[in-house]
């Protein structure tokens, strides 16, 4: 279910990505009244910002958000952290997150209206994000097909080597079976032989 807070900017509406949202659950009092209030930012969107109380849609639509409020914790934002991506230097992880924007999946998730709010050299920016996020998309996608394939050949050789063992037992078998069957038959000829009375010449 696709949710997205709705903007408008110079009669335009436009829609963030909720995965990407800076989202602080907060505790407001009103008129001696506590209630649980919700701010959201949406990348690079300085200007937009959202405060009111809470919707019961918003726990559904950031859960992992609502959990940690739930138990008196900030979430975290999820991807990979700014500070870590040698693209930038401190001076403009330390103004991105002023703009709470923590990880470069969430910088990558700018649009062009906000491009402006980033600063000099954002667009530049902003598209090696979106390259350096679909690179590591699909090393994580070869990663986790890698492993499938690893388990799938796992269990392929233990279906071999069950296959093998019972084939091996019913070869044994077999052949204790084969062997059974010989020595009945000695038996049966030997029994035979001793039974049988000599017989009597007839003098003509």
């Amino acid at each position: 279910m696709a949710f997205a807070e709705t903007t408008v900017n110079r009669g335009h509406v436009t829609h963030g990505n909720d995965e990407s949202a800076y989202v602080r659950f907060y505790k407001r009092n009103e008129k001696g009244v506590t209630k649980d209030f919700v701010e959201i930012i949406f990348p690079g969107d300085t200007k937009t910002v959202t405060n009111r109380q809470i919707k019961e849609e918003d726990k559904f639509r950031w859960p992992k958000h609502w959990e940690a409020y739930q138990r008196g914790q900030e979430f975290k934002a999820e991807g990979f952290p700014l500070e870590q991506w040698p693209e930038l230097d401190e001076g403009i992880v330390r103004d991105l997150n002023h703009k709470h924007i923590y990880t470069v999946d969430q910088l990558a998730e700018v649009n062009d209206q906000n491009l402006a709010n980033i600063g000099l050299g954002a667009r530049e920016l902003v598209a090696k994000a979106k390259a350096f996020t679909a690179v590591r998309k699909n090393t994580s996608e070869a990663v986790k097909y890698a492993a499938q394939f690893e388990q799938i050949q796992e269990e392929n050789k233990l279906l071999h080597d069950q296959n093998r063992a019972l084939s091996e037992r019913l070869q044994a078998l077999e052949d204790m079976l084969k062997a059974s069957s010989n020595i009945n038959q000695q038996n049966a000829q030997m029994t035979a032989g001793f039974s049988m009375p000599p017989q009597k010449k007839v003098r003509a």
